[in-house]
């Protein structure tokens, strides 16, 4: 099981994140814990970090359920204060959680890793690209502005879910190819880089995470279905916006822009 001080440890000197770590064998859902974390601990105790065994009512995207057997993934929520700049691009928060995970499964195996808009994670395998983490951004608004907010990441490390519960192909990163992997390592690695990319959003600087964000989306330049909460839409993922939103080039030459929606399979 997975210690708090284990966790701390392993931090960047100096860290900014987390302030405050919890650990749970057992858990509903990390975010809701992070949720009432961010309601009763102090400024000072923020930003929180709390990692789940297994969650018993986890969730992804769109209310979907995440399940994973226990000790077999990475289950984690940071709830926090966001930084300035976030207060109206709350999108960069997803930025940061994707570029970081990213850059930590490259450089703490040998699998390369991209993204599929707008939030998973996927990595090479011999049958193609499939999905191995996934992150949720929820948060509270005041006056227009985000108040509070709480990344939720879940990566499946070494068990995938079954093919026929899955919407695109999941892996996980020792099915993918990776050897066998130190779980505590891993969470610090990738909080290090949680750490790198905050302090760029402290300082007021959101475009080298947007453009690091956005070069590394595999949907772009691919043929997409994406399906909205009202309509479908067909066409070419030709860019993104500053705030997230995908552009499509439907075949009529007009281009959407996607604030949200499910994409269909690379390339189909």
């Amino acid at each position: 099981m997975l210690d708090p001080d284990a966790i701390r440890a392993g931090l960047a000197p100096g860290a900014t994140l987390p302030a405050t770590i919890y650990c749970y064998d057992q858990v509903g859902s990390t975010m809701d814990l992070a949720r009432t974390a961010i309601a009763t601990l102090p400024p000072i105790a923020l930003p929180v970090l709390i990692v789940a065994e297994e969650q018993t009512a986890g969730r992804g995207r769109l209310g979907r359920r995440w399940v994973a057997p226990p000790g077999s993934a990475l289950l984690f929520s940071l709830g926090l204060r966001p930084p300035a700049i976030v207060t109206t691009t709350p999108t960069a928060l997803i930025w940061l959680a994707a570029v970081a995970l990213l850059e930590t499964i490259e450089a703490e195996t040998p699998l390369s890793a991209g993204l599929k808009w707008p939030n998973d994670v996927l990595v090479q395998t011999t049958n193609g690209w499939a999905k191995t983490a996934g992150i949720l951004l929820e948060g509270g608004w005041d006056n227009g502005a985000l108040a509070w907010a709480i990344i939720g990441c879940g990566i499946n490390v070494s068990a995938a879910p079954d093919p026929p519960t899955t919407r695109y192909p999941a892996t996980a990163l020792t099915i993918a190819g990776a050897p066998a992997i130190d779980r505590l390592s891993l969470l610090q690695a990738l909080l290090r880089r949680y750490d790198f990319w905050f302090r760029q959003l402290l300082a007021g600087d959101s475009d080298r995470l947007w453009q690091t964000w956005r070069s590394r989306l595999l949907t772009l330049g691919q043929i997409v279905t994406i399906t909205t909460g009202s309509e479908t839409i067909h066409g070419e993922a030709v860019d993104v916006t500053r705030s997230g939103a995908l552009l499509v080039r439907e075949p009529s030459g007009v281009v959407s822009a996607i604030e949200s929606g499910d994409v269909g399979l690379l390339g189909g």
